[in-house]
């Protein structure tokens, strides 16, 4: 699996758990850059009529809060679900790569470190936040804490995506300050790799 292009840069964006990883991702395309979410392939992908028999037959029901139960909970229905859905999301993301023409793509992987995608792309950025801004954020998710530490409890943690990361871009003020700084970081990439 490749994602990279001939004189593009594709960044691969990831982060911890309600660290702001969509936020990031909407200023990275208000800066110009060209956009894909895998979570949003994945919602499209999972709609898919023969995708939806394949996990009834898998796990028998394919209804998305269903679905998460058993595969939060079962180590083996997550990885049996990753298979279906990894090698489609991957291919929905190289198809639309090359139907784009942008310079700078970032395609947000919740799961890149964890799926071992990084070597796919040209660069990766970790989003992170502070731990003590965790009770605020689930309140605006309305996410229990339970769930959150189940979910989480599948990732790696968060210092551990910041560390494997080239990039780490902390999420520690205002949405405007985010997008401050990926603005940034979009003119410091531009200038890095098209500057000859």
């Amino acid at each position: 699996m490749n994602f990279k292009t001939p004189n593009k840069l594709t960044v691969g964006l990831t982060g911890g758990l309600l660290c702001g990883k969509s936020t990031a991702l909407r200023a990275f395309g208000a800066a110009g850059a060209f956009t894909l979410s895998c979570d949003a392939l994945v919602r499209e992908i999972s709609a898919r009529a023969c995708v939806r028999k394949e996990m009834n037959r898998l796990f028998g029901t394919a209804e998305k809060k269903l679905l998460a139960a058993k595969v939060f909970s079962d180590v083996k229905a997550r990885r049996k679900l990753e298979k279906l859905l990894h090698p489609l999301t991957a291919q929905e993301i190289s198809d639309r790569l090359r139907k784009n023409d942008a310079f700078l793509r970032v395609v947000e992987v919740p799961l890149l470190f964890e799926a071992g995608w990084q070597d796919a792309f040209d660069l990766t950025v970790c989003v992170c936040a502070p731990t003590k801004t965790l009770p605020a954020r689930l309140k605006a998710r309305k996410m229990k804490k339970t769930d959150f530490l189940r979910r989480a409890s599948t990732q790696l943690d968060m210092q551990e995506k910041a560390f494997r990361a080239d990039i780490c871009l902390l999420n520690n003020a205002s949405e405007r300050e985010l997008k401050t700084k990926v603005r940034r970081i979009c003119r410091a990439l531009v200038r890095v790799y098209t500057v000859k």
